[in-house]
């Protein structure tokens, strides 16, 4: 069914957003973007008036709960998540059947060493430890062929943990064999150390930001000359630290919002990402959580707009998502109605007063 938004203003994400009021004009994906009034509207007609046009809000770091966590997060605004490890992939296929939730894409059971903690204690299974480069096409050979979107790996500091770790020749044989399958890599790094072996790995993401010190420059420069995107997931880092580090919480967190400041301020691309969870330990919000990071990649030092890029048209470039993350056409029509700007004001997006997802109006 085509519906069109009348007389609605566009966040002003870039220079080619149009200025004024224009009428948008979708079904599964965006067919007009006009000036308002220049054309009678088609099918459902929405009036806009007063209302700002926002893309569809991407987490790209979440693990797939319960339904009800999917109904959560698209009423918060969330119409696309990257699920970064979950298992069994049934259940992954199972939600991505759905209907009225977010779009997903996802890594299925993450690269780890066997022995790790995702094996050992969270349930992963066996097939997901990979002892050496050697092995690192039989694992993803079995993430392709249980459909996997993109590689998962988790790579561990030695020094600072007693968890077996990947070695960096087997990090970069995961890499380069996911990049032979088209896919890309993200990476699992928790201090400043694992940051540096990541790089050296050559992975194209790295998730978290790093509790134990802000990274070094010379780490950033690496990110910014190797063009390594980061998701630092600010709000689970909180979480952890308060979590774990009683009286050092504040330091660590401090470390975390110091890192990302570095990053930005270097140019590295900075996306949002939660980590967003159900488990008892460690908990955030789906949907709830990405207005959380959002606001904290502003005390980072991105302005209301780049934060609002990094959870849009920026996540979408990030992983290769053409297809959405701005209000073009031919874009799917993901996108949000909110009542006041939120390059001004990234409050505006925590209550949207209408959510689209592929077309599909959903609250």
């Amino acid at each position: 069914m085509t519906v069109t938004i009348t007389n609605v203003s566009l966040a002003p994400l870039d220079a080619g957003t149009p200025a004024g009021p224009v009428d948008v004009e979708f079904d599964g994906v965006i067919s007009a973007v006009r000036r308002a009034g220049a054309q009678d509207a088609t099918g459902t007609v929405v009036d806009g008036t007063d209302g700002i046009l926002v893309p569809g809000l991407i987490d790209t770091h979440v693990h797939l709960g319960s339904p009800s966590a999917l109904e959560s997060a698209v009423r918060a605004g969330v119409t696309t998540m990257v699920d970064l490890g979950t298992t069994p992939d049934s259940s992954i296929a199972e939600q991505r059947r759905m209907t009225g939730v977010p779009s997903l894409l996802s890594a299925g059971s993450a690269a780890s060493a066997p022995g790790s903690t995702q094996i050992a204690v969270m349930g992963f299974p066996g097939e997901s430890g990979v002892t050496d480069p050697q092995d690192a096409e039989r694992y993803l050979d079995w993430r392709t062929e249980n459909g996997s979107d993109l590689i998962k790996i988790i790579v561990e500091d030695p020094d600072a943990t007693d968890t077996p770790a990947l070695d960096i020749p087997t990090i970069t044989a995961l890499v380069d064999g996911a990049h032979r399958r088209g896919l890309l890599t993200v990476a699992h790094v928790v201090t400043a150390d694992a940051f540096g072996r990541g790089l050296d790995g050559g992975v194209d993401i790295l998730t978290h930001a790093p509790l134990d010190r802000p990274l070094p420059d010379e780490t950033v420069a690496r990110m910014r000359e190797q063009g390594t995107i980061a998701s630092p997931t600010l709000v689970m880092m909180g979480v952890m630290a308060r979590a774990r580090l009683g009286d050092h919480a504040d330091a660590a967190i401090g470390n975390t919002i110091e890192s990302v400041r570095r990053m930005h301020a270097a140019g590295v691309p900075v996306v949002a990402g939660t980590d967003a969870n159900e488990t008892p330990f460690a908990p955030v919000a789906h949907g709830a959580g990405l207005h959380i990071e959002i606001q904290l990649l502003q005390q980072a030092g991105l302005s209301a707009a780049e934060a609002l890029f990094a959870a849009t048209t920026g996540a979408a470039a990030a992983f290769r998502l053409a297809d959405r993350g701005a209000i073009q056409v031919g874009r799917r029509a993901d996108l949000l109605l909110v009542d006041r700007d939120p390059t001004v004001d990234t409050a505006a997006l925590r209550q949207p007063n209408a959510v689209w997802v592929g077309g599909v109006l959903i609250a």
